[in-house]
């Protein structure tokens, strides 16, 4: 569904590709989490997806990527929005109308369907995605979860096939976080959609991922794997991850359900250390007073 063959970004003004030999597949259905540390071109390569790099934000994309069969060299962001929906940190920085109900058919109306269309479709995404209840209320009175999910609703409307998330949960409370991540999984799983997404709050989507991309650092080939094969080898991981790679276990606890089942040998041995030491206290406390006493004074032989 989305392929990058060798893809390399550099922008205007650079000495070096912020990405270079970039190649990998996300398949149809699937959702591939994107990770890697800060200025390693997480945001470039989602950007390569939809279009804007390289026709908004400059630069030259060598390589190629294709969206849906679709070069994205040679189509415009508007000629990808029906294929391609984005969805970025900050909802509000996208939303062009004031209500939940206009914001979800403004993207329709840009393409010109029929406005039968768009009002079933409206409210298929309404049923979706928990909106029905809101769906004439100001986009503005919303928590921080509702408009992230009105964002991705708005761009669901003209039924994309690929939908790319960038840090989508970031300035989210875990609360509202788990409501946006349970609709996202509802899409991959109940509609098939095809998602790329970056997160820097690993701990909250790692175990949803099909696969994990990996940029491990700045111009460095991504890897593309099982999750926790490469959580194994990557320099950014949740805490759980941690928390295995100190224990030694393999594979890898994702979640802290998985590291709860894996951590019963450890408790055991812990558990046995304790008991040992126990056992250790209570011999010394034992001994008769003499002796101990006798240990205590002998003096160093000369």
């Amino acid at each position: 569904m989305i392929r990058f063959e060798d893809v390399s970004v550099t922008y205007d003004g650079a000495a070096e590709p912020t990405v270079r030999g970039v190649d990998f597949e996300v398949p149809e259905g699937e959702l591939v989490l994107l990770v890697g540390p800060s200025g390693t071109g997480k945001s470039t390569v989602l950007n390569s997806v939809c279009g804007l790099v390289p026709h908004f934000t400059g630069g030259t994309l060598r390589g190629r990527v294709t969206v849906a069969g679709r070069d994205t060299r040679t189509h415009k962001p508007r000629e990808l929005a029906d294929v391609v929906g984005t969805v970025g940190q900050d909802p509000l920085s996208h939303f062009v109308t004031d209500t939940v109900e206009d914001e979800l058919a403004y993207g329709m109306e840009s393409l010109g369907l029929a406005p039968e269309v768009m009002r079933r479709r409206v409210e298929e995404t309404l049923d979706l995605l928990g909106l029905a209840d809101l769906r004439d209320r100001p986009i503005t009175t919303l928590s921080g979860g509702q408009q992230q999910r009105v964002a991705i609703g708005s761009v669901l409307t003209p039924h994309p096939k690929v939908l790319v998330l960038d840090e989508p949960t970031s300035a989210l409370d875990p609360a509202a976080a788990e409501e946006v991540l349970a609709v996202v999984q509802r899409l991959v799983h109940d509609l098939g959609t095809t998602v790329l997404m970056a997160e820097h709050r690993l701990e909250r989507v790692i175990q949803y991922a099909d696969q994990v991309a990996l940029l491990p650092g700045p111009g460095a080939p991504l890897i593309l794997g099982d999750p926790a094969e490469i959580m194994a080898v990557s320099p950014v991981y949740p805490p759980v991850v941690d928390l295995g790679r100190l224990a030694g276990w393999s594979p890898l606890p994702l979640t802290v359900r998985d590291a709860r089942r894996r951590a019963g040998d450890l408790r055991e041995l812990l558990n046995a250390g304790s008991a040992d030491a126990a056992k250790g206290r209570g011999e010394l406390r034992d001994q008769p007073h003499s002796t101990r006493t006798r240990r205590q004074s002998t003096p160093p032989t000369p």
